[in-house]
């Protein structure tokens, strides 16, 4: 799979997100996926995987800009149609530990998230996935948090009237996303790419699009969920892309620089 990150250990996100000398107080942690339909009797593919980590201040919100942006990430995007364990353990490990290390972790929609990883097959003889069965178990009852575990929030429903995509809260909370990557463009965007991986067309695939397209998502939950949390704050209207450019800038050149890249890039 391809693998993204500014983290200096990505297996341990929460160790890893600032500088060796000092640790801050709290995490806010972000996750967001991409699925695409393989067809025929496959199981839903994981065509992206976002993970951002936030610092957070113990007891007041802090002001967040995009000359100022500051957050670890690592995204992973498969490879080849089938790569659905690998992924799901990268998720799994980052939940495991977000769910101790985080005081928030945020997610748009999750319930829909966490119901399918759950149905996925197993390989013969594993075990649950204890990350994102946990999860799924709080996120049920979000209103009640367990001692020495991460809130839950949903940016999906727990900021006001439920939507069904991140950049329609965004809007609603005086972020920009980017257009790209806005209402059903991403997940077409993500349908087309999966069908290029299973019908063997590597010229129409660019995982590096993806990459940005679950990252703007990741990024722009842990916003929605650190605004829900009062943990985070921002004066509107605050760029997505700006934001994340920034920090990711790497992840996909031209797409942050104003232009659309090639789907072979």
């Amino acid at each position: 799979m391809h693998a993204y990150s500014n983290l200096l250990r990505p297996d341990t996100p929460f160790g890893s997100v600032t500088d060796p000398w000092r640790r801050p107080t709290k995490w806010l942690a972000a996750m967001s996926l991409l699925w695409g339909d393989a067809g025929g009797d496959e199981p839903p593919a994981i065509m992206a995987a976002g993970l951002v980590v936030m610092a957070v201040e113990r007891t007041r919100p802090r002001t967040v800009s995009a000359p100022l942006a500051q957050f670890g990430y690592r995204v992973v995007v498969p490879e080849s149609i089938g790569e659905n364990d690998q992924i799901i353990k990268v998720i799994d490990d980052a939940l495991v530990q977000g769910r101790r290390e985080a005081q928030v972790i945020a997610w748009h929609n999750a319930a829909d998230d966490l119901h399918v990883l759950q149905q996925l097959p197993r390989p013969e003889g594993a075990p649950r996935y204890a990350g994102i069965t946990a999860v799924a178990e709080a996120w049920g009852d979000r209103a009640v948090k367990e001692r020495s575990t991460a809130r839950c929030v949903d940016s999906s429903h727990d900021l006001g009237p439920a939507a069904g995509h991140v950049s329609d809260t965004a809007l609603a909370h005086d972020l920009e996303p980017m257009k790209e990557f806005a209402g059903t463009a991403q997940q077409e965007g993500a349908q087309l790419a999966c069908e290029a991986l299973v019908e063997n067309r590597p010229g129409d695939y660019s995982p590096n699009v993806l990459a940005a397209s679950v990252l703007t998502s990741a990024v722009s939950t842990a916003l929605l969920g650190g605004k829900h949390a009062e943990r985070l704050v921002w004066r509107e209207p605050l760029s997505i892309a700006e934001f994340v450019g920034a920090v990711a800038w790497e992840v996909a050149p031209p797409l942050f620089s104003g232009v659309a890249p090639s789907v072979s890039e």
